[in-house]
């Protein structure tokens, strides 16, 4: 059997690097320029961060029926035009509430954008080679985001809001071309008629998903891992850096360059590690890199004349954590899914990082707010070393090797 990953999902990788720049450009900034550039409280930004998750929560649940009844490729054109224009609008927000409304507008676009483009791949990838493709999908992803992160780093300046609109401006471009690059793929992700007669004969909904015991305790694995990570990144690690490891904002982009740099030249070398260990281990590990990585953040307080180190140290650590997570549980989520529910298990495994995004930046932006900088820190590592535990002992179903 061929190790070769199929040229639609090539052309799949080619979309998603693409987009990825412009994911890159606007990445480290959006709480920076909320709160710095525009006036909004810390806490009010992290509220409207967290809001749009929420946001992307409540729409969720019709987007995996959705991909299960049209197909994924259809959810994920209309995605990539949503979310095109919200992320443009980004660039002419001012006050709170036009904060809000943007936000929705993205996070609709991006709640859709994510399990869809999921969904393509696993179709487009035999199981054995389901780590490859989510393990290349994120090197790709992460090349994309550092680019972007090192040509927003010579263009942003704080005391210039024109620079932040440009790279608002690029960034939903960005999605665009993303769009144009799915519609070379002809009827790849679309179901015929006969189709979703045949799935809807099949198809249990959502109370399926919910019995699926081995499913359910992945996915709370997954949803304290992500809010003791991920979800501490836009607000806490920015936050953190700036206001206690003195550090100007962009020196940030450098932290997330390294992260990206590393992620797009060991990805694959991981994935082949991943491929010999159970998926669960591997989540494990995961959250044990992480837990050292903010232990790592914790030196750039502590010794603020090597804080742009320890900010690196802290990225490259986090980003070894991401190349064990990342193609590990969309892999096993689609490994439990069965074909006609698999929008649905996306769509769920997205919850899992949503409900995360919703309480980490507000939870971040209160207690760094409150100054509870060490709380802070000290909470995400009992967390995630309690996750790690959590993962060690999950029984996922051997993984098909045919």
């Amino acid at each position: 059997m061929s190790n070769r990953l199929p040229n639609k999902v090539r052309t799949m990788l080619l979309g998603i690097t693409l987009s990825a720049i412009g994911n890159g450009l606007v990445l480290p900034y959006l709480f920076i320029y909320l709160h710095n550039v525009r006036g909004i409280s810390s806490a009010l930004a992290g509220v409207i961060v967290g809001y749009g998750a929420f946001s992307s929560l409540v729409i969720s649940p019709l987007v995996g029926n959705m991909i299960d009844h049209w197909g994924p490729k259809p959810v994920l054109l209309i995605a990539l035009v949503i979310s095109g224009l919200g992320y443009g609008l980004w660039g002419w927000v001012h006050t709170a509430s036009q904060a809000f409304l943007v936000i929705t507008i993205c996070s609709f676009g991006q709640s859709a954008m994510w399990p869809a483009q999921g969904a393509i791949n696993t179709e487009l990838t035999p199981e054995n080679l389901r780590e490859r493709v989510y393990g290349a999908q994120f090197a790709v992803l992460n090349l994309g985001i550092g680019i972007g992160g090192l040509i927003s780093s010579s263009i942003v300046h704080l005391d210039n809001s024109r620079s932040f609109q440009h790279l608002f401006w690029g960034d939903g471009i960005s999605f665009w071309v993303y769009f144009f690059v799915v519609l070379t793929l002809g009827r790849t992700g679309h179901r015929s008629k006969e189709e979703r007669h045949e799935n809807k004969k099949l198809e249990g909904g959502w109370i399926d998903v919910i019995r699926d015991r081995t499913f359910v305790k992945v996915w709370f694995v997954a949803l304290f891992g992500i809010f003791f990570s991920y979800s501490q990144l836009e607000v806490g690690f920015a936050a953190f850096s700036t206001s206690v490891g003195k550090l100007p904002p962009s020196h940030i982009a450098w932290a997330y360059a390294a992260n990206t740099l590393v992620i797009a030249c060991f990805q694959l070398w991981v994935v082949k590690k991943i491929e010999l260990m159970p998926r669960a281990k591997a989540m494990g590990i995961a959250a044990i890199f992480w837990a050292f990585a903010w232990l790592a953040l914790s030196f750039a307080g502590l010794f603020t004349n090597v804080a742009l180190i320890m900010v690196i140290i802290c990225q490259v650590i986090f980003s070894f954590g991401e190349m064990f997570w990342s193609p590990t549980l969309p892999s096993i989520t689609n490994q439990l899914a069965p074909d006609h529910l698999r929008g649905r298990y996306n769509a769920a495994g997205g919850n899992s990082w949503q409900i995360a995004l919703i309480l980490g930046p507000a939870t971040a932006g209160t207690m760094l707010g409150a100054k509870l900088h060490w709380l802070w820190l000290g909470a995400l590592f009992i967390g995630l070393s309690l996750v790690a535990l959590a993962a060690f002992r999950l029984k996922i179903p051997a993984r098909a090797t045919e």
